[in-house]
Order: structure tokens, then C-alpha cells, then sequence
């Protein structure tokens, strides 16, 4: 491993006060490169500036608006094809992207951007907005849980992205609403199962595309459990095709994508045409489009025509008056064409989105109470570059052999709706489990509670229900506009536009040492949150051991600890932690040995404060001894966030305390001594701030 992989170019020192931040902010550090690019408004237009104006922040209820979940009428949820977070918003400001300066590490000093081939070239993410798709090679033939095998694993290619022009609409719909940059696909895995977890909160231990040729998955979905409970819920695709997996042509027929086709409570076989299930409006069949595949109906091509087509169902659904009106719950799944699997092309699902939002919003009393959730099956083995939560070994429900089923890489999820609306980040954990949660929790504010039997403890206690995404005390309904897909051009979008969604918990991770058993142990724990929130920390040497991955889940009830065991490696230690947003925590050094020490021996306590008073500043509060015989000279170094340095020197016995500062809760402080080359501590993360505005 490089010396000292952490330890940043000095900035200009300071002096020793608190002070405030300088320069940059954590979105405009976190904004990539593209943002920058290009000079064209939001939109095109002067309606897309008055789109901006309408977003700002609201204190009185419009009208028709109570500001709480009962405002929300509808929940509209769109899954489609193949794309990780970094494919399509690597670039976007605000979100964990390209330049996530918490990144991992690995132990020769690179970052988890600088993936080698088999013949140890370093390839980083480049941009391509060509069609490719990538070889997702078969689950379980390689340990991800190390993060360095995306070439190796997939090929050259899984590093490109897309370029800001090419992505222009869906950098639109982020800019103007929310956007989640800790969203996991549930699996490590293909299609199939993680959109099992979509309908059903379980793939059963299914790892592949496996044959599906019958209605043989014998588990509840929320679909069926909806209809027990008596909300209104309908599929919306198209039904084209000569097969269940099959289909006529690109542009027609559901790619095998509408999983309910899979499961046996849709099974049509042996049904009378008079059967409660196949009745319009109300069977359970019917609402589940599952019945085989008709003749092909639709224009064969990629025309406007086709989407008229395709998505007639909803069209007219969101009519006034219409004959069977949008249900509570509805999703949709896309032909192959215009799903955006990487074999066919991302500005025709960004064709078929626009087409989808333009429905909902042609009726304002549909568009002013719907949440459109934009969320995507699985990355297809495109490079994503942050760490999924992981479960311990031996975790219930969550293991197939030695291999965790997930969760896997990050992809993009969109939230569009009079709550979400204004230029948002959510960085809490979600996954397609997440959609479900969601629905149980509004399902119980509508008096008509259910609960999915199939989602894990350790998910359900690791993915949030997405509430901490949404305001509902906030709305800000009305019109929006949206660029056209096919006009490739780059968004000025100012780099402070984004802003993060509060949370109300945070990790934190200590260390202390057995000098006289040569341990050193590190404590990690969770302050705050909801009942039962758990978050999932990994652990991975940076020296002297293999590069390894060890998960720990913690809950505020719940702290672990990690040990390492320095007399095995010469008195040393060097191993890093990760978590949730941004999480790090560094420590290396030596163990000195039991007893009086000559020399500087350093000791960092470090707390984390939410804040007091009526500035509600978050802080990290870190208290700096000298445990030895001789003066320790401290150097405190931001490596994101601010601009600051500080040095003190510590005399034996002494105690010295620095209240740093954060940004927005967000902090990154390198500490470094001048006694011992090899002794550093990083402490980088983010103090929740919900309720604290």
C-alpha cells in the first residue's frame, strides 16, 4: 500500500477557532464534472425557469392539500432495465458520485475508480453514450464483496457512462425533484429476482433468469395482498407477443418483464371466461395484465404512434371519467425497446418516461396527488463504485452457500410528486424492498394495514420505506416541463441547486487499545433513528493483513466491535470502515507496548454533537491526549467540505479539545502527529440534522 493513502494535500492553515465553512460546499465538491458543461436552462425554456421559480419552498397548504399522507391519491411505480447510478448520474451535482473523495481504498493506495484487467492495466470510468451491454457473468463465480473485480468480472466497458447531454431529460427530472444516491438493486444478480423483490419482497433464493414458463412461484405478492386488503392496484403493459418470455418485435409485448405473470395466483389456466379473477375492473388476473400473450396490436416500430399504443391502457386510465380510473397503486413495465436494457438505447426510455409523466400530469388532479417512483431492475454488471450494505455470514433468509444475495450495486431511483419536488438528494438506504415498505406505511395511514411476510429482518431493518425522501408537510404541486429526450444538450444546473434530505441517525465508530494484550478494538454505533434501524458497516485492512471484507450490522441497540489482533502483525494496524453516506473511519498505528512510555503517545477521543441552541450547528467534537513523556504535535487536516488545517501541540498529560465544523452535517477530518509516521485517524461522515432545521 502507497504510505499513506489518506492524508490529503495540506490546505492553508488556520488558526485554532471553530470557524465556518470556506468555498466549497459538499454538493458543489460532490457535483462531478458535467454539471459545469453546457449553458442551456433547465427545460430549454423560460417555462422550464418558471418551473424552477414554482418549485421554491411553500409555508401555506395549497388548496385542496392537508400536509400530511393523506394528500397522497396514487402511487405510480415504473421499473425499468440494466443501469447502475454511476452509468447515468456519475456526473450529476449532488449526488455520491465520480467524486466521492470517501471512497474505497484499496491496500496499493488506488480507489475502487481505478479498477485493473486481468493483466493489471487500470481502466477508470470513461463516457460513451453508445448501446452496449455487459456480461454479467453467472452469481456467485466471484466474491464482490472486495469491490475490485468490475473489469475482470464484466469487461472494460462496465466503466462507461453516459455523457450530461445524453442524459439531459433524466438530469432534468432529478434537478427539478429528488433524486436517491443510496438506492441497491435488492440482489447481485440479474433481471428476474430482483424484480421478484419488487412484486413480492423475496426472489425465494433464485439467483438467475431462470426458466419461468408457468405460473409455478407458489409466495404472496403485494399485489395480492392489496386486493385483500381493498385497495386498488392494476399493471399497466402491453400484451403483444407469442410467448410468456417471448415477444414479436422490440417495441410490443412486456420482455417478460411483468413478473406476476410467474406466480400462481395469476394462473389463468382452467378459468371460465365468468371467473372473479379475470373480470375487468376487479379481478385480480385482469389488474395483473396476466393472462397469455395476444396477438400482436401495436405498430411495429418506435414511433409516436407505438407509444400511443403501448401505453393506451394508462392513457386512459388518467381520463376524467374514465371507465376504469388510475388505481391507489398502479406499476408499469416497458416493451424491450423502449426499456432501456443496454442492448437498446436509454433516450427511448427516456421517451417512454416523458410519455408516462405527460399522462399523469394531463390531469392536474392526478398529476397535483400522484408519486411517480422511476427505480431499475439491476445494473447489468455497469460500474458502480460504492459499497453495498452487506449481511454477517449466517444471516436468516439473506445467504445462498457461502454467498450473501445482496444487496447489489446502486441504480438509479427517481421520485416525482408535489413532495419531492424542489432539487432533493436522499442519501438513507433503499432497495426494491423499499417501494413495498412505502406502501405498507401509507397502506396503514389508510386505515388498511398489511405487511409483506416475504422481506427479511435484516432488510427490512437495513432499507428504509422511503418517508424520509418525502415532505409531506411541503407540497408544491403544478405543472412541470421537461426537455425533449432526443435534444442532447447539458443542463446549467448551479452546483449548490441539490439538496440533501435530512436523516435522523448517524454512525460513528471509535477505537481504543490493550496495550498490555497488544489489542486494538473498534466500536461502531447508530444514534438515532427509527425502531429497529439498522445500518450495515464493513471492515477492510489496509496493511499488514489480506484485503478483506468483514460486515457488521448495527443498530442503536446493537453496537459491534472489531478487533485486531497487533502482536500478529509486528505491533501495527492500518483498517478502514465504510457505511452509509459518505461514512469512513481510518486507523493506523502502533501499539505501544504496556507501561511507561518515552515518547509522544497520542489518544483521540471523538464524539459527534447534533448541536444546541438556535443555530443548530453539528459538530464533531474531538479531544486530543498525550498518554507518553513527550509533546505530541497534532495536525487536523479537511480532506471535503471545508478549506481548514489546524496544529496543536499536546503536552504530556495534557488534553486539548477542537470543536470541528461540518457542512450540512457532512465532515471529513484527517488527524496526524509528528511522533509516529505511521499513526493517523479519519473520521468522515454525515450528524443527522432532521429535525434540527
Amino acid at each position: 500500500m502507497a504510505s499513506d493513502p489518506i492524508t490529503p494535500t495540506p490546505e492553508s492553515e488556520l488558526d485554532d477557532s471553530p470557524g465556518m465553512a470556506i468555498g466549497t460546499t459538499r454538493r458543489r465538491f460532490l457535483q462531478g464534472t458535467g454539471a459545469a458543461a453546457g449553458a442551456l436552462a433547465l427545460g430549454a425554456t423560460a417555462a422550464a425557469g418558471e418551473a424552477y421559480a414554482a418549485a421554491k419552498p411553500r409555508y401555506a397548504f395549497p388548496k385542496g392539500f392537508k400536509g400530511n399522507m393523506s394528500d397522497l391519491k396514487h402511487v405510480v411505480i415504473l421499473m425499468q432495465e440494466n443501469r447502475s447510478l454511476d452509468h447515468y448520474f456519475g456526473t450529476f451535482p449532488g449526488v455520491r458520485g465520480f467524486n466521492d473523495k470517501q471512497a474505497l481504498r484499496f491496500q496499493d493506495g488506488t480507489s475502487v475508480f481505478q479498477q485493473k484487467d486481468g493483466n493489471g492495466n487500470v481502466v477508470t470510468p470513461q463516457v460513451d453514450d453508445g448501446t452496449w451491454g455487459n456480461d454479467h457473468g453467472a452469481w456467485g463465480d466471484v466474491d464482490h464483496r472486495k469491490w475490485d473485480l468490475w473489469v475482470q468480472h464484466n469487461g472494460a466497458s462496465c466503466m462507461n457512462y453516459h455523457s450530461d447531454a445524453y442524459m439531459g431529460f433524466y438530469h432534468s427530472v432529478a434537478a427539478q425533484y429528488t433524486i436517491a444516491d443510496q438506492n441497491f438493486c435488492s440482489e447481485f444478480g440479474p433481471t428476474d429476482p430482483n424484480r421478484k423483490y419488487l412484486w413480492s419482497g423475496t426472489a425465494n433464493s433464485e439467483t438467475g433468469n431462470i426458466d419461468e414458463s408457468n405460473y409455478s412461484r407458489s409466495w404472496i405478492t403485494v399485489a395480492e395482498q392489496l386486493q385483500q386488503v381493498g385497495i386498488d392496484w392494476r399493471l399497466y403493459s402491453d400484451n403483444s407477443g407469442n410467448g410468456r418470455q417471448g415477444y414479436i418485435s422490440t417495441w410490443v409485448g412486456d420482455y417478460g418483464d411483468n413478473e406476476l405473470k410467474y406466480f400462481k395466483g395469476f394462473d389463468p389456466e382452467g378459468l371460465s371466461a365468468d371467473d372473479p379473477k379475470l373480470q375487468p375492473g376487479t379481478g385480480l388476473i385482469w389488474r395483473g395484465n396476466a393472462t397469455y400473450y395476444s396477438g400482436m396490436t401495436s405498430p411495429n416500430d418506435d414511433s409516436d404512434d407505438n407509444l400511443d399504443a403501448v401505453l393506451k391502457s394508462l392513457h386512459d386510465a388518467c381520463q376524467p371519467g374514465a371507465e376504469h380510473p388510475l388505481p391507489a397503486v398502479s406499476w408499469i413495465v416497458a416493451p424491450y425497446g423502449w426499456s432501456e436494457h443496454p442492448g437498446a438505447d436509454s433516450q427511448h426510455g427516456e421517451r417512454y418516461t416523458k410519455k408516462v409523466l405527460d399522462i399523469l400530469q394531463s390531469n392536474p388532479d392526478i398529476w397535483n396527488h400522484t408519486l411517480f417512483i422511476l427505480n431499475y431492475d439491476e445494473n447489468d454488471g455497469k460500474f458502480d463504485h460504492v459499497l453495498p450494505p452487506w449481511p454477517e455470514p449466517g444471516t436468516a433468509r439473506e445467504y445462498v452457500g457461502d454467498y450473501p444475495l445482496g444487496f447489489g450495486p446502486r441504480v438509479p431511483m427517481l421520485l416525482v410528486s408535489p413532495w419531492t419536488r424542489g432539487g432533493h438528494v436522499a442519501s438513507e438506504v433503499f432497495d426494491h424492498t423499499s417501494t413495498i415498505k412505502f406502501l405498507e406505511t401509507w397502506a396503514a395511514h389508510l386505515g388498511k394495514p398489511f405487511r409483506c411476510p416475504n422481506i427479511s429482518d435484516w432488510r427490512r431493518s437495513i432499507a428504509g420505506d422511503l418517508t424520509s425522501a418525502i415532505d409531506f408537510a411541503h407540497p408544491q404541486p403544478g405543472p412541470a416541463t421537461f426537455p425533449d429526450p432526443l435534444t442532447e444538450q447539458s443542463l446549467s444546473i448551479a452546483a449548490d441547486h441539490m439538496k440533501p434530505r435530512p436523516l435522523s441517525f448517524h454512525p460513528h465508530a471509535v477505537i481504543s487499545q490493550d496495550r498490555a494484550s497488544g489489542t486494538v478494538t473498534a466500536k461502531m454505533t447508530l444514534t438515532g433513528g427509527p425502531k429497529d434501524k439498522a445500518l450495515s458497516f464493513q471492515v477492510f485492512p489496509d496493511k499488514y493483513q489480506a484485503f478483506s471484507n468483514t460486515p457488521f450490522t448495527v443498530t442503536a441497540s446493537k453496537p459491534r466491535e472489531y478487533t485486531w489482533d497487533a502482536k500478529a502483525t509486528d505491533g501495527k494496524y492500518a483498517f478502514s470502515i465504510y457505511s452509509n453516506d459518505g461514512f469512513v473511519r481510518s486507523f493506523a498505528g502502533q501499539v505501544a507496548p504496556a507501561g511507561k512510555f518515552d515518547g509522544g503517545l497520542p489518544r483521540v477521543e471523538a464524539q459527534l454533537l447534533r448541536g444546541e441552541g438556535t443555530r443548530h450547528e453539528a459538530r464533531v467534537k474531538l479531544t486530543l491526549h498525550n498518554d507518553g513523556t513527550e509533546s505530541v504535535h497534532y495536525t487536523l487536516t479537511a480532506n471535503d467540505y471545508l478549506h481548514r488545517t489546524q496544529s496543536i501541540t499536546v503536552a504530556h498529560g495534557e488534553t486539548k479539545l477542537v470543536m470541528w465544523p461540518t457542512l450540512e452535517g457532512y465532515y471529513d477530518v484527517v488527524v496526524t502527529v509528528n511522533t509516529d509516521e505511521t499513526w493517523t485517524q479519519r473520521y468522515a461522515g454525515r450528524i443527522a440534522t432532521a429535525g434540527k432545521d
